[in-house]
């Protein structure tokens, strides 16, 4: 247990927890490096960092399209239709000292929407940096690495930033440099359940099922303080099922972040139940130093194991972060749906008498 922390609007009510969460256990996988969308030198559309120094790689400690979640459950209890806000996360937060300048990243015409927040809008591109202490009020032209648009406030300790480019959301890894990444995101377990809830046996599955995993990815550079080693998302997820000769009979592309983010609404159809952010709130309570539970629901909607032919299969997934480094774990699923349909027919025999 920790000391009480105000947190916002819930200052009255918060209490600090700290928890464990508990999950199974880590099923076989293998990493990868690729090439991938992260580097170290300036394309056309790329910008060097908003804090000091501008040519050096800085800490993220939340990444896009990360869950962002304020659940009025119990702890570990949300799921689609929970009381709450759900989201994903619009931007990078760049971990920084409080008082720490913050310059823009492109230069543009800013604005002061209110006191926490400044938009930088260059061209068909809008930039927003919140979480800062503006440094003026009235709209001016900024100057990238030149202008002061603020100062990161206290407590929270970093900049967020959202880039905006014609309209849609964009990861702003994929364009601030340097950057670059050298571990892969981890697989952690592989949980097969029924369509109504409950873990189910994958050696013996006939009826509809739902796969969900937990996936998340180190920070590139360790965070300051508290949220130092806090898991961030993974860039790209994605599913197949396998039989047993090699072909792929079932995949899906589960989230990708590399270029946008879902609606909000569409949450609870990448992430799972039991899914939350670092440092979550649960009803009244702010746990703090939590780490995040990022479960991906491999399956959409329910698996209808009658449409596969009875046998063994193999579940691959796969997680990989915006520099290409790749994580596989495999999971063996055996299906009977079918042999159990007959076994139903059968008739009854009459007792003799």
């Amino acid at each position: 247990m920790r000391v009480v922390l105000l947190f916002g609007a819930y200052a009255a009510a918060l209490v600090v927890v700290v928890s464990l969460f508990e999950g199974g256990l880590p099923l076989p996988f293998h990493r990868a490096a690729a090439a991938g969308l992260c580097g170290t030198t300036l394309g056309p559309k790329d910008y060097r960092w908003p804090v000091k120094p501008f040519d050096a790689q800085h800490p993220i400690r939340g990444g896009f399209g990360d869950p962002r979640t304020l659940a009025d459950v119990a702890f570990g209890k949300d799921r689609a239709g929970s009381a709450g806000v759900y989201s994903f996360h619009n931007g990078v937060d760049i971990s920084a000292q409080a008082g720490t300048k913050v310059y823009p990243v492109v230069s543009g015409w800013a604005t002061v929407p209110d006191g926490d927040e400044v938009r930088v809008l260059a061209g068909h591109r809008v930039f927003q940096y919140h979480h800062i202490r503006p440094a003026f009020q009235q709209p001016r032209r900024v100057v990238a690495g030149v202008t002061v648009l603020g100062i990161v406030k206290y407590p929270a300790n970093h900049v967020h930033l959202t880039e905006i480019d014609g309209g849609t959301l964009v990861d702003p890894l994929l364009h601030l440099r340097p950057y670059v990444d050298h571990s892969a995101p981890d697989i952690g377990t592989i949980d097969v359940s029924g369509a109504a809830g409950g873990r189910v046996v994958s050696d013996d599955l006939s009826r509809r099922i739902v796969i969900t995993a937990r996936i998340d990815d180190d920070q590139s550079v360790r965070a300051l303080g508290h949220w130092g080693g806090m898991p961030v998302t993974p860039a790209y997820v994605s599913a197949a099922i396998v039989d047993g000769h090699g072909n792929v009979v079932w995949q899906r592309t589960v989230a990708d972040f590399r270029f946008s983010e879902p609606p909000r609404k569409d949450f609870w159809q990448v992430y799972g139940r039991g899914t939350f952010q670092n440092f979550p709130v649960f009803g009244r309570r702010y746990y703090w130093g939590q780490p995040g539970n990022y479960v991906f629901r491999i399956t959409r909607a329910p698996l209808q194991v009658s449409h596969f032919v009875d046998g063994t299969y193999t579940l691959e997934v796969t997680a990989e972060d915006l520099c290409g480094n790749k994580t596989r774990a495999s999971s063996p699923l055996r299906f009977t749906a079918q042999a159990t349909d007959a076994a139903r027919r059968q008739p009854v025999a009459k007792p003799t008498s």
